[in-house]
């Protein structure tokens, strides 16, 4: 988990246009769609899923977007499911993945996983899934991704909502995005603030606690420079990675408006 600063911060063919990188348009299960986790569809965006970063506590396990900064799981998938826009998923079932595709950074091979309970793992613990991935050389890239057989999503509000996550190997992200899914042949799990599992060692708390006195000057520091509270998750998280991710945003668009003029397939999805 992020420290508490850190923590508190039919696809419309125009969309090929507007992605920087790869981006998660929609993923469709059993019934119902679901959409990416804070990613602007509309807008240059791009969400950033780096190990690294996880690790290193600047973010939670699905990483951060570069027009928002970390993502809040936990909020993200309770707006998602306010929207009805999160898929129905049985065990064994399979959902289908769309990935919009603009620059090299963007490509694959994707590997997915899973976070059964929603928002409790971090770097490493989620559940490997199987996926069959087809690129259809227009710049959209399809997953096939195979939920366990012995899956039992136990997150959010409902009680029955797991977390997948979709990634490529790209140096300059990984790029991919997370999407919730929601288990119809469970019963589902009475979440309460009684049985959620929040055990920390002494040792990890004395860590985050290390963390949260060396990243205060940098919150304040954000705050302070942010035009608006929008932006204040977005220039922390740059100062702490030493990053421009509205900079990145910027130059990926760039990138993915030239290879569109030099790319007929492309062209032709777009128009």
């Amino acid at each position: 988990m992020p420290s508490l600063y850190r923590a508190c911060l039919a696809v419309p063919a125009f969309l090929a246009l507007a992605h920087a990188q790869a981006v998660i348009v929609s993923a469709k299960g059993d019934k119902g769609t679901s959409l990416p986790l804070q990613v602007d569809t509309t807008k240059s965006d791009a969400n950033v899923i780096n190990t690294q970063e996880i690790t290193d506590n600047v973010v939670n396990e699905c990483g951060r977007t570069l027009l928002a900064g970390n993502i809040d799981i936990g909020e993200q998938t309770e707006i998602q499911l306010s929207n009805k826009t999160v898929t129905q998923v049985t065990k064994g079932s399979k959902v289908a993945v769309t990935i919009n595709q603009l620059t090299a950074d963007g490509a694959g091979p994707f590997t997915c996983d899973m976070d059964q309970a929603s928002n409790i793992q971090g770097a490493t613990g989620q559940t490997p899934l199987d996926v069959t991935e087809k690129d259809a050389g227009n710049g959209v890239t399809q997953l096939t991704v195979t939920m366990p057989q012995d899956m039992t999503c136990i997150g959010a509000s409902t009680g029955n909502v797991c977390t997948v996550r979709c990634f490529n190997a790209a140096k300059a992200g990984p790029f991919g995005g997370c999407f919730a899914v929601q288990q119809t042949d469970v019963t589902p799990n009475q979440n309460t603030p009684q049985n959620i599992a929040t055990a920390q060692t002494l040792q990890g708390i004395t860590a985050q606690v290390l963390q949260n006195q060396k990243d205060l000057g940098v919150a304040v520091k954000a705050n302070a420079d942010a035009p608006t509270q929008a932006d204040q998750g977005v220039l922390a998280v740059d100062e702490l990675l030493n990053t421009d991710s509205k900079a990145q945003a910027t130059a990926g668009a760039a990138n993915a408006t030239g290879r569109n003029g030099q790319n007929k397939n492309a062209r032709a999805f777009a128009a």
